[in-house]
């Protein structure tokens, strides 16, 4: 069953932002699929920030293992240092 990676966060600092993205290959380990990068989401309902992520996984345990990878780690504080009003979660899919 896939599984998803949705981030949403309003981006602070756009050069450190940047610097993220050029290193952020390691979260796209184990067959991650870069659905969606929507810089200007459209809030609906509840509180969020502007930008949304979504990557698709074959699998929960491939979407777990890539986020905490010792690779991703060492720079998703680049993300979290260039955001606010931020979060993220891994979600199942159907299937």
């Amino acid at each position: 069953m896939p599984a998803y990676l949705i981030a949403n966060y309003d981006v602070v600092d756009p050069d450190k932002y940047k610097d993220y993205q050029r290193n952020a290959a390691p979260i796209m380990a184990g067959g991650g699929k870069l659905l969606v990068l929507d810089p200007a989401s459209v809030l609906k309902e509840g509180g969020a920030g502007a930008q949304t992520v979504v990557i698709e996984y074959p699998t929960m345990e491939a979407a777990q293992a890539a986020y905490e990878s010792d690779d991703y780690q060492a720079v998703v504080g680049i993300r979290l240092a260039a955001t606010t009003n931020g979060r993220a979660v891994l979600a199942n899919g159907m299937g």
